[in-house]
């Protein structure tokens, strides 16, 4: 069986009942979708999950929980003849128990089982003590008058339940940031529908995968709405070629993007728009160009990637499985690139361009 923790749950006060049931639910739900059938109970601080060991890499994806383990449960009186066999497979030179009395009714403390646990070992194997950097740490949580012991505690990604905060519409490449930025608001208790503009069946295939890799952190299977990229930008490619203002392609890119996500969101009840960007990182991230962007939508834009540096976010992308996809295909350019692109979009410039567009018919005002 399988203890699981949360985190925030714990701190929504009338809501949490409310919020625990949802993630019990998002756990089954995950594990039917795998193939697991699973009994659960539902304690104070809790959730046991009485499933085989190997769902645990499953469960520790949902969004809302801070840690799992895989535990054995035991009367009280069964932990020493249980570590008497178990412990018979390790051979470190140093211990500890570490004990939580979640169920404060229970007659030992956390610190007597510790003492009372911790001295058996001693006695029984020889290991030495050591609280700080133990090589092997035996955990025991008293939950509802049982024991549960384990070996390690396996964190999760945190936040809340899946879909609890509402639905976003997330404009995701094949690239290393936006689907990032997605699992960021997938944690957050985000229901998604990803965008993505294509440019080669390719490329399409790649962010299939890449969406694929963030199911696992959604309880729903994420739509994918694929929008043919050529198709989008030629227009606006041309005019801006028959005006001498090619530099402005990838600002105005980004902009259709935005304008489309927005009918999206519109149509589907979503409430805002995903952006995978990081501030200063490439031409269309500066804070002028942001600011352009973010002022042709009535949405709301999420960043959560703003404040982070490459590296952290390509950290990130190969912990959530990310970053190998990307890497099946990492050199795709845009065939609109220019030769030269505006990194400070002047306002001016852009309401006169802006005004262009508008009389042809293919952007509107908010």
């Amino acid at each position: 069986m399988i203890i699981v923790r949360y985190g925030e749950i714990a701190l929504k006060g009338k809501n949490r009942r409310r919020f625990e049931e949802k993630l019990k639910n998002d756990i089954l739900n995950v594990l039917k979708r795998n193939g697991f059938e699973a009994d659960f109970n539902l304690l104070w601080g809790r959730i046991l999950v009485y499933v085989p060991d190997e769902a645990a890499e499953i469960i520790k994806k949902v969004p809302g929980i801070v840690s799992i383990s895989i535990a054995q449960e035991m009367e009280y009186d069964e932990i020493k003849p249980f570590l008497s066999r178990e412990l018979r497979k390790y051979n470190p030179e140093s211990f500890r128990i570490t004990a939580h009395r979640v169920d404060k009714k229970f007659p030992k403390t956390s610190m007597d089982i510790d003492k009372e646990i911790g001295a058996f070992v001693v006695e029984k194997f020889g290991w030495k003590v050591d609280l700080k950097k133990p090589e092997l740490n035996i955990g025991i949580e008293i939950i509802d008058g049982k024991a549960y012991v384990f070996f390690e505690k396996i964190s999760g990604i945190g936040g809340l339940p899946s879909g609890s905060q509402g639905k976003l519409v997330s404009l995701i490449s094949g690239g290393i940031d936006s689907p990032v930025a997605t699992f960021m608001m997938l944690k957050r208790g985000v229901e998604v529908i990803a965008v993505h503009f294509y440019q080669s069946q390719k490329g399409k295939e790649q962010v299939e995968e890449i969406v694929r890799v963030l199911n696992n952190y959604s309880v729903r299977n994420i739509e994918l709405v694929a929008v043919d990229h050529h198709e989008a930008m030629e227009p606006i490619v041309s005019v801006l070629k028959d005006i001498n203002r090619l530099e402005w392609t990838c600002l105005f890119c980004k902009i259709n993007m935005l304008k489309t996500a927005e009918r999206i969101a519109k149509r589907r009840g979503a409430l805002g728009i995903i952006m995978g960007d990081s501030l200063g990182q490439v031409a269309s991230q500066t804070l002028a160009n942001l600011y352009i962007e973010s002022s042709c939508v009535d949405v709301p834009i999420y960043r959560p990637l703003i404040g982070l540096d490459k590296e952290e976010i390509v950290q990130i992308s190969k912990r959530i499985g990310t970053f190998d996809v990307f890497m099946k295909n990492p050199n795709t350019k845009c065939t609109f690139l220019p030769d030269r692109v505006v990194t400070k979009g002047n306002p001016r410039e852009f309401e006169r361009i802006m005004s262009i567009f508008e009389e042809k018919g293919i952007f509107e005002r908010r």
